[in-house]
């Protein structure tokens, strides 16, 4: 009985969290959900509120990812994006460790890209202070 009070909980998280944007927000965002329903469907989707997003967890390596739906944009937001490989330089950000795919309205995803990222999230370190050592030596070097 839970998991259904869960499940409805989290949809009506995201349907609040989406209720602001445009119908061409809106496609990309449900594009994006629908690929990780397709390609991950043993991840985890929560909505998080104060974040403004969609999270995507998995239940041995946590958190990996979120999308973040903006007014001009949506971006793909990878928790430990600094230590992904990214061989095209398509991951954007200053932080400490959080790295962005920024997708523009009306275009298509690259689904080869996000599910090369995604796969790669789910293989780092299980341990947060594996992933936060990996963090320290990209920074180092």
């Amino acid at each position: 009985m839970k998991q259904k009070k869960d499940i409805i909980e989290t949809t009506q998280i995201i349907e609040e969290i989406l209720k602001p944007y445009s119908k061409a927000v809106l496609e990309t965002v449900n594009e994006l959900r629908d690929f990780f329903k397709e390609e991950f469907p043993s991840l985890i989707e929560k909505g998080y509120p104060v974040w403004k997003g969609i999270g995507y967890s998995d239940s041995k390596s946590g958190y990996l990812c979120a999308i973040f739906p903006l007014d001009a944009e949506v971006k793909l937001g990878f928790e430990y994006g600094i230590i992904l490989k990214d061989k095209d330089k398509v991951l954007n950000g200053e932080g400490k460790q959080v790295r962005y795919l920024n997708i523009a309205l009306g275009t298509d995803i690259n689904r080869k890209q996000i599910k090369d990222f995604v796969k790669q999230s789910l293989a780092l370190p299980i341990l947060k202070k594996d992933k936060l050592a990996m963090i320290d030596l990209v920074r180092k070097a």
